[in-house]
């Protein structure tokens, strides 16, 4: 377990594509995925780094914060610009931020959320201050449109959120881990290098149920335990949007009630690693000044859980680009 005392949200910012899209789910559809609409690039014109960009943007400028005081960017997500360069140097420069802060991706999924925070309350109590996390997937890059099962899953946004040290400490319990035995589970399978190669995206879902429905509520009790939290002090738990089912099954196996789970799924899918600030952001009347559990699963297999508190944090309306 890791323990934060002095890093804190400061804000969260988000953007989907202008296009949004009905699902016409049958009654088993609707109890497993519970995806009834999503925002979805139909014409991929764009990138997912122009949702973050767009996001970024928005929530500097609610922030009032100063471009030059923004110390690292961390662009979280499984579509990005290129395998190389990283785009969070591409966004460095479109944002116009100092060069000597610290960029980097990170390549994760279904619990890059929960990553990319451990690695921004590490920096920014290293620093001493402000950074952006941001995070997105675009499902249109990697989803074949014929793939029924995974088109009316899959959402396209991006998310901004601003990380910065705090002199009030206010512990951050984090926990995570990995079982690369089910690499295979979700994959998108392709040799990257070989223009002669059409990846394909493989996703075992009966898999990736069985197995996070077991470890998912396990991980979250011992994170309870060595925090000391108790269950009842948490106000909200803020699971990754994988499926309806999923997350029933999770929130049933720890006793929480339904009205104490946050769901972003139905009108925006699974979003990938903006699924958590997505959810958030759409619940914000919720969660301000609350304690909550967030989780995030999948890909890789992994898994990162969170137990935080959110005070005086400002949150943008989300846009359509």
């Amino acid at each position: 377990m890791f323990t934060f005392k002095n890093s804190k949200i400061s804000g969260i910012s988000a953007c989907v594509p202008n296009n949004k899209v009905e699902n016409n789910l049958s009654s088993k559809e609707l109890k497993f995925v519970g995806v009834v609409s999503k925002f979805y690039d139909i014409k991929g014109n764009l990138k997912t780094s122009d949702l973050c960009l767009a996001s970024a943007k928005n929530l500097i400028k609610k922030l009032k914060w100063k471009k030059e005081d923004i110390n690292y960017i961390i662009f979280v997500s499984q579509t990005r610009n290129f395998i190389f360069p990283s785009t969070a140097c591409i966004l460095q420069n479109e944002l116009n931020l100092n060069k000597d802060v610290l960029a980097f991706d990170i390549p994760l999924g279904c619990s890059g959320f929960i990553y990319g925070l451990i690695n921004s309350f590490l920096l920014s109590e290293k620093f001493k201050g402000k950074g952006l996390l941001l995070l997105g997937d675009m499902s249109n890059k990697f989803v074949d449109i014929k793939d029924k099962q995974n088109q009316i899953l899959f959402g396209d946004a991006g998310a901004a959120v601003g990380i910065d040290y705090s002199k009030s400490k206010t512990n951050s319990y984090f926990s995570f881990g990995t079982d690369g035995s089910g690499s295979e589970y979700i994959k998108y399978d392709s040799s990257q290098f070989d223009n002669e190669y059409k990846g394909k995206f493989i996703m075992k879902g009966g898999n990736v149920f069985q197995y996070m429905s077991k470890k998912i509520p396990l991980e979250v009790i011992e994170l309870l335990k060595k925090s000391k939290v108790k269950m009842r002090q948490i106000d909200y738990f803020v699971p990754h949007q994988a499926s309806k089912f999923l997350i029933d099954t999770i929130s049933k196996k720890l006793d929480i009630k339904n009205e104490k789970v946050l769901l972003s799924l139905k009108n925006f899918g699974n979003t990938n690693s903006a699924s958590i600030p997505i959810t958030l952001l759409n619940k914000k009347k919720k969660v301000k000044n609350t304690k909550l559990l967030l989780s995030g699963f999948g890909v890789g297999l992994s898994w990162g859980n969170c137990i935080l508190d959110l005070h005086d944090v400002k949150f943008t309306n989300i846009a359509k680009l």
